[in-house]
C-alpha cells in the first residue's frame, strides 16, 4: 500500500508541474501573440504616414505639372 501511494504522489507530483508547465507557455504565447500585435499597430501606423507623406508629394507634383503648363500656356510678350 505504500507502494502504491508513493507512485500516486509521483503522478500528482507530476501532473502539478505539467499544469505549471502549460500556464507558463499559455502566457508567454499570449505575451508573444500581444508583442507581434504591437508590431503590427506600429507598422500600420508607419505606412499610413507613408501614405499621407506620399499623397502629399503627388499633390505637389501635381500642383506643379499645372503650373508649368499654365505657364507654358501663357501669350508670351
Amino acid at each position: 500500500m505504500d507502494r502504491l501511494e508513493q507512485v500516486v504522489q509521483i503522478i500528482a507530483e507530476d501532473q502539478i508541474s505539467l499544469q505549471k508547465l502549460i500556464a507558463e507557455l499559455a502566457t508567454e504565447t499570449r505575451k508573444g501573440f500581444d508583442r507581434v500585435a504591437k508590431q503590427f499597430e506600429e507598422s500600420d501606423k508607419k505606412m499610413r504616414q507613408m501614405d499621407k507623406k506620399f499623397d502629399e508629394r503627388i499633390d505637389k507634383l501635381v500642383v506643379a505639372i499645372g503650373e508649368f503648363i499654365r505657364q507654358q500656356s501663357a501669350p508670351r510678350r
